[in-house]
């Protein structure tokens, strides 16, 4: 399988040694998956895409110190490059910025939260299981680190869980889009 990564940022040096880049952490997080994934990079925030939305099998993209409301180039041909993909059903992962991005591209609102920033590990009640829940949960503990949220989801979104400063931490579009605010290394806190 081959996996794209939509990269919008990059971790800043003096980080780095605690988990290193983001292609780094995507390769952690598939596990022993990984020896079974080509992961292609695409640096989004630096202008590079793919060419277009069968490049890879699927794609996950990460975080940014970036606005998805930002008037930026690389930000516009993302948006459009998402809503490619949506078109296309192609499978899609959205953490943190990417997350954004999704409710963006497909007509939800995000903007700078009025409850500050969302920093440190928070529950986030799960409100609608799906059968890939495994194993079923009624929340989890996540690590959260936004000031940006998603305050409207798009019109085909189906909510699956959020707090009181997140409300819209988790939903999917479809069976392709899986958006999730906080960084995808879950612990579960209840059965």
């Amino acid at each position: 399988m081959k996996l794209g990564l939509l990269q919008c940022d990059e971790v800043l040096p003096v980080f780095l040694p605690i988990d290193g880049d983001y292609p780094a952490m995507i390769t952690w997080l598939l596990g022993d998956r990984a020896r079974e994934v080509e992961l292609a990079v695409f640096r989004c925030d630096l202008g590079e895409l793919p060419p277009d939305a069968d490049a890879c099998d699927a794609y996950i993209g990460g975080g940014s110190r970036a606005s998805v409301f930002e008037k930026l180039n690389w930000i516009a041909r993302l948006e459009e490059f998402v809503r490619e993909l949506h078109a296309r059903e192609k499978k899609f992962v959205g953490i943190c910025f990417s997350h954004q991005m999704i409710t963006q591209a497909l007509g939800g609102k995000v903007e700078r939260s009025d409850r500050g920033w969302g920093i440190g590990v928070k529950t986030m009640t799960l409100t609608c299981t799906q059968p890939w829940m495994q194993p079923p949960l009624d929340e989890v503990r996540t690590l959260f680190s936004h000031q940006d949220q998603v305050t409207e989801l798009p019109p085909e979104a189906k909510l699956l869980g959020g707090n009181d400063h997140c409300p819209n931490g988790l939903y999917t579009v479809g069976n392709h889009f899986l958006s999730i605010q906080a960084p995808a290394s879950w612990s579960p806190t209840a059965g």
